[in-house]
């Protein structure tokens, strides 16, 4: 799932196009998109283009009124812990409160979450005939549950589905029937307090490790959040029941680096990555971190040795988080010269491609955080394998 997050300053800026941000997500993954999204302040949030969420949501999000991010996010950790049937029933559950004239909000959205257990879902029954034939196959309705078999075969069974429909007060969806059994109602949610946050590991680096030796169907690994000391490597090794990290393979990587959710590989040295979780952990602010990430994406490596390297070197980078896109960064080539970029003439100008031609030529890179070049200080490269190695013995 898939929310677009948008500064409400910058909306019908050339080229801007906020941040893109997989829900559910930890608080790194939220401060990241965040600050990709160049926002200022909470407040500043505009959230746009739901993707890839259930399809029955779609208009839902969209007319449910206002709505935080954080509302969002746990709305989407609730629905990605259901599994087919409960997604059915929350289904039907929207719709039934919607055609009893109930304002569909978010509050409301996150509340039905945790009362599916109040609904009825009966997969595969989509209209009153097939309810009918669901019914008189159970003898549900009290009217006829004294009635003789041949009274019975001479029911039409479509009205006998509408009048349980209208008994029940239920629904029908594309995937079933739906009715509430029970009354009880628990308002988890109050509208301010959120009752819990997405479960995310945020290590600075997380690992999903499993044994080589695994079986896929009964293993699924555990977690190990680095930088981690002799007893959290330990307890997780006994876990797994391996020996050593090199027992070990990684089957997901998580991290406050983005990048690194894709550029770890499963069969990457766990003591180097420790060594670089360390050195992440000591930067002194979040501003260090970010050029750190503006300087991977600069470099466009899935090297280790480099990551490392580059986490010692940062000072041999130039970060201009101001520029928003290629296409500011060329509106603003413009201006400086003095030229009115406003001006008719430049109605079908392509300010992105020009501004790419630009930064290739004076070696800058846009990046999500901002523009990023390497200065005329030297870049000291050192050797993680001995201090690795030696973590090892």
């Amino acid at each position: 799932m898939q929310v677009t997050i948008m500064a409400n300053q910058y909306m019908g800026r050339r080229g801007y196009a906020g941040a893109v941000l997989q829900l559910p997500a930890g608080k790194a993954e939220i401060a990241d998109a965040l600050i990709c999204a160049h926002v200022p302040s909470e407040e500043e949030i505009i959230l746009k283009w739901y993707e890839d969420w259930p399809q029955f949501l779609d208009n839902v999000l969209d007319v449910c009124g206002e709505k935080t991010l954080e509302e969002v996010n746990l709305l989407a950790y609730k629905l990605s812990q259901m599994d087919e049937y409960q997604l059915d029933t929350y289904e039907g559950a929207i719709k039934l409160r919607q055609e009893e004239g109930n304002l569909i909000d978010i509050k409301e959205l996150i509340n039905i979450c945790y009362n599916l257990n109040s609904f009825v879902f009966h997969p595969d029954i989509l209209n009153d005939k097939m309810l009918g034939e669901l019914c008189l196959m159970g003898e549900l309705l009290d009217v006829i549950q004294d009635a003789s078999d041949e009274v019975i075969d001479m029911l039409d069974e479509e009205k006998v589905g509408r009048e349980l429909r209208k008994s029940d007060k239920g629904v029908f969806t594309a995937k079933g029937y739906l009715f509430l059994v029970s009354e009880t109602w628990t308002e988890i949610y109050d509208g301010v307090h959120l009752p819990e946050q997405p479960d995310i590991h945020e290590g600075v680096i997380s690992l999903r490790l499993n044994s080589l030796n695994r079986n896929p169907e009964q293993d699924t690994g555990t977690w190990l959040d680095l930088p981690a000391g002799e007893a959290e490597i330990e307890q997780t090794l006994e876990r797994l029941r391996v020996p050593s990290l090199e027992s070990c393979i990684i089957a997901e990587a998580r991290s406050i680096v983005p990048l690194f959710h894709y550029q770890i590989a499963s069969d990457m040295d766990i003591n180097e990555l420790n060594i670089l979780a360390k050195r992440i952990q000591a930067f002194p602010d979040k501003e260090t971190l970010i050029k750190y990430k503006a300087a991977l994406e600069f470099e466009q490596s899935n090297d280790l040795e480099l990551a490392l390297n580059v986490a010692s070197n940062l000072n041999c980078y130039e970060l201009d988080s101001s520029i928003i896109s290629l296409e500011c960064y060329a509106e603003q080539i413009f201006q400086k010269a003095g030229i009115d970029t406003d001006d008719p003439a430049f109605t079908y100008f392509d300010f992105r491609s020009y501004g790419e031609r630009h930064m290739q030529k004076n070696g800058f890179a846009m990046t999500p955080y901002g523009v990023i070049s390497r200065n005329g200080q030297t870049f000291v490269w050192e050797s993680a394998r001995t201090e690795s190695e030696m973590v090892i013995q």
